[in-house]
C-alpha cells in the first residue's frame, strides 16, 4: 500500500453487513455506511475517488462462498495486495461466529468459515485479513491464525482491539482489552505477522495505557466520523485527548482507517471522507522535527553491536559522528574550565592529560578551557590508534598551540609518563556507562595522577527500566540463535515502552576512593521495580548519567537527558521469553558485570515474579576484550 499523503497511508472501514441481509442486485450503488452487501466494484470507485490507499471490506458475501461477491479477476494480483484488506465474518446465516463456543457444532462451522476466508486472502494475496478482538480467550482462533502464518510467507493478519471495551467504560484504568490481545498474541507465538489495529472509542483509558500501546506491533488505528466535533471556528475536530493520541501514533508511521458516516453537514456541502483524511495530513504537515531527530531517525530501533574499543581501533567515521555533538564537548570544556579555575591559585602551569585524545576534540576543549580561565596549562594528548595520531598530528600543525601540546602514541595502561597530572580528561563513557571498560582503562591510567588531582568524569552511573518493545524483541529473535538473545545491543529505542521508571544500577568513582568503595570493577546488583499497569516484558533498556566536575554533568537518562547530546544511544538488554507482568506485581531482575581470561562481560536475568534462565553465564554470547 503505497501514498503520497504526507507518508500515511489511509483506508476506509466498510461496514460489515447486518445478520440476515442479502447481497444487493449487481451495479446497485453501494455506501460505507449501508447495513447491506457492500459491492467490490462500487467500494473500489469510493477508495479511488477519495484518494485513499485501502479498503477494509467484509469477505463473505453469501452461503456459497463468493468472497467479494466478485470474481478475483476484477482486480490485478498488484491491486488486491495493495488495494483491499479482508475483513472476516462476523455471523453466517443466523448464526454469530463464535470459534472458541461451548456448541461443539458453531464452533466447528466458525472454524471452517475462517479457515476458507483466510485461504483465500493468502490465495488472492491479499496484504492483510482484519479480525475482531474475541471477548473472551480463543484458542481455536489463534491456532487457525498461527497455522495460516506459518504457512503463508506473506499475508498478515491484523486484530482489531477497542482502546475500551464497554465492560471498561465506567473504568478507565480497567484493561481487559490488552489482556485478551495479549493473551492471543501469545497464543500465537508472538509472530512477526501478527499485529494490532486500534479503534478509538469515545471513552479512553489512562495515558499510561495509551502510551503502552507504542510498545505493540501497531498497524492502524480506526477513526470512527463520530468522534468528530464541531470545534474553532466551526471546523471539525478530534477531542482533546483523542487528538494527542493521534498526534502520537503519527510518530510510529500507523495506517489512518476511516469508518462511519460522514456528518450530515459535511454531506450537504458536498464533502467526502476526504475533509477527516486532510485533517489529519494537515496535523502531519504541522509536525515539526529539530535537526537532532531528523538525524537520529534513521537509526529508530536499530540494533547494533556495542564498540569494543580496546580490540579495534575506531574509523574515521565513527570518531566523526562523535566529534558533532555540540552538546558534549561543550560540557568537557566548561568542566575543564571550572577545574582549571579551582587550581588557579597554584600559580603554575597546571598539568592536563586528555586520555583516549581520539582526532582532537577534547584537546581543543582543554586548550580553550585554559584560554577562558586565564590559566596556564601543558597538554599530554595520549592515543593509542595509530590512525588517530596521524589527525592528531596534523590538528598540532594548523593550530597555534604554542608548544603546549604534547602528542603520545601509547595505550594510556602501560604509558609511563614523565610528570604527574593535575587533570585527567577522559571520554570512554559507553550508553551503560562502563560497556566501553572505562573503569578498567582509568585504572591503569590513574597511576599517573598527582594525589590533588581531579579527573574528568569524576563519576559515572548506569540505570536500568524494564522495557516492553516487540519491535525490538522481533529484530533480535530474527537472528534465531542464542548468541543474539543474550547480546546487549546499542539502539535508539523508539517502538517502546518503559514499564517502570528506571533506576541506579552501578556506579564508579575516580580517582577511585579506598575500602569499603570496591577496589575490583565486579559489580552485581537486585533490583525491583512496581508494575503500574499490565504489561509484556521484552528485556531491559539500559541508560547512563555523568558528574563531570562538581555540578557539571551529562546524561540521557530519561529524566535528566542532556537536551541536544547524540553521542550515545540507550543499551538494551533482550530477554529470551516474554513475561506477562501484570498491575501490582514487583518485578525483580539481577544484574552482574564480571571480568575473566581478559574480558568483561554482563549476565542478567529475572528472578521475580517469575523467573527466567540467566542469560550470557560466563560471557558465552557476548563480551569486551580487554
Amino acid at each position: 500500500m503505497t501514498s503520497q499523503h504526507h507518508g500515511i497511508h489511509f483506508g476506509v472501514d466498510v461496514r460489515s453487513p447486518c445478520m440476515g441481509a442479502v447481497p444487493p442486485a449487481r451495479g446497485e450503488q453501494s455506501r460505507v455506511d449501508m447495513e447491506a452487501y457492500p459491492v467490490l466494484d462500487d467500494i473500489l470507485e469510493l477508495s479511488t475517488g477519495q484518494e485513499l490507499d485501502f479498503a477494509c471490506m467484509p469477505m463473505m458475501q453469501n452461503h456459497n462462498f463468493e468472497p467479494f461477491g466478485r470474481s478475483e479477476r476484477l482486480l490485478s494480483v498488484t491491486s488486491w495486495c495493495s488495494m483491499i484488506v479482508g475483513k472476516v465474518a462476523t455471523w453466517s446465516g443466523n448464526m454469530h461466529i463464535d470459534y472458541d463456543s461451548s456448541d461443539p457444532a458453531i464452533a466447528g462451522e466458525s472454524c471452517d468459515i475462517l479457515k476458507k476466508e483466510m485461504a483465500y486472502a493468502a490465495h488472492s494475496t491479499l496484504p492483510a485479513v482484519l479480525i475482531d478482538l474475541p471477548p473472551k480467550a480463543s484458542p481455536n482462533l489463534a491456532r487457525i491464525i498461527i497455522s495460516v502464518l506459518l504457512k503463508s510467507m506473506y499475508l498478515n493478519v491484523w486484530i482489531r482491539v477497542p482502546l475500551t471495551l464497554e465492560s471498561d467504560i465506567q473504568s478507565p484504568d480497567n484493561d481487559n482489552a490488552w489482556l485478551l490481545w495479549n493473551n492471543l498474541r501469545s497464543l500465537c507465538q508472538n509472530h512477526n505477522r501478527l499485529g494490532v489495529v486500534l479503534e478509538m472509542t469515545q471513552n479512553l483509558p489512562s495515558e499510561r495505557i495509551l502510551g503502552r500501546w507504542v510498545g505493540e506491533p501497531l498497524k492502524g488505528i480506526i477513526i470512527g466520523t463520530d468522534l468528530f466535533t464541531v470545534g474553532h471556528q466551526q471546523a471539525f475536530t478530534l477531542p482533546p485527548r483523542h487528538l494527542n493520541f493521534l498526534k502520537l501514533l503519527m510518530k510510529y508511521k500507523v495506517q489512518v482507517i476511516f469508518s462511519g458516516d460522514i456528518h450530515p453537514r459535511l454531506a450537504a456541502a458536498g464533502r467526502d471522507l476526504s475533509y477527516y483524511k486532510n485533517y489529519v495530513v494537515n496535523l502531519k504537515a504541522n509536525e515539526t522535527h529539530t535537526d537532532q531527530e531528523l538525524e537520529e531517525a534513521p537509526y529508530h530501533d536499530y540494533l547494533q553491536a556495542p564498540l569494543q574499543p580496546l580490540m579495534d581501533n575506531l574509523e574515521s567515521q565513527t570518531y566523526e559522528v562523535f566529534e558533532k555533538d555540540p552538546i558534549k564537548y561543550s560540557r568537557y570544556e566548561d568542566a575543564a574550565c571550572a577545574a582549571l579555575t579551582d587550581m588557579a591559585s597554584r600559580n603554575r602551569t597546571i598539568i592536563v592529560m586528555v586520555v583516549g585524545a581520539g582526532r582532537g576534540p577534547l584537546v581543543k576543549g582543554a586548550i580553550n578551557a585554559g584560554i577562558r580561565s586565564n590559566v596556564p596549562i601543558k597538554v599530554y594528548a595520549v592515543e593509542k590508534n595509530p590512525n588517530a595520531i596521524v589527525c592528531l598530528r596534523g590538528l598540532l600543525r594548523e593550530k597555534d598551540w604554542n608548544g603546549n601540546v604534547e602528542i603520545i602514541e601509547s595505550d594510556m595502561r602501560v604509558w609511563n609518563a614523565p610528570e604527574k597530572a593535575d587533570i585527567m580528561i577522559s571520554e570512554l563513557l559507553g550508553s551503560f556507562s562502563d560497556n566501553e571498560l572505562s573503569p578498567e582503562c582509568l585504572d591503569g591510567a590513574e597511576r599517573f595522577l598527582a594525589p590533588d588531582g581531579v579527573m574528568i568524569p569524576q563519576s559515572y552511573r548506569s540505570y536500568l527500566a524494564p522495557l516492553q518493545s516487540h519491535k525490538l524483541h522481533t529484530e533480535v529473535l530474527a537472528y534465531d540463535d542464542l548468541t543474539h538473545i543474550e547480546t546487549a545491543y546499542v539502539v535508539k529505542i523508539h517502538a517502546g515502552h518503559l514499564i517502570a521508571p528506571a533506576k541506579q544500577c552501578f556506579e564508579y568513582i575516580h580517582p577511585k576512593p579506598p575500602p569499603p568503595y570496591p577496589q575490583k570493577n565486579d559489580r552485581m546488583l537486585s533490583l525491583e521495580f512496581e508494575v503500574k499497569e499490565n504489561a509484556l516484558c521484552h528485556g531491559f533498556a539500559g541508560y547512563f548519567d555523568a558528574t563531570l566536575y562538581k555540578d557539571i554533568d551529562i546524561s540521557i537518562h530519561p529524566e535528566t537527558f542532556s537536551k541536544g547530546m547524540f553521542s550515545w544511544f540507550p543499551i538494551y538488554f533482550p530477554i529470551k521469553t516474554p513475561m506477562l507482568l501484570r498491575k501490582g506485581d514487583t518485578v525483580s531482575c539481577v544484574f552482574w558485570r564480571v571480568e575473566g581470561n581478559g574480558k568483561i562481560w554482563y549476565e542478567w536475568c529475572i528472578s521475580g515474579p517469575n523467573a527466567t534462565t540467566i542469560h550470557n553465564p560466563n560471557g558465552r554470547s557476548y563480551w569486551v576484550g580487554l
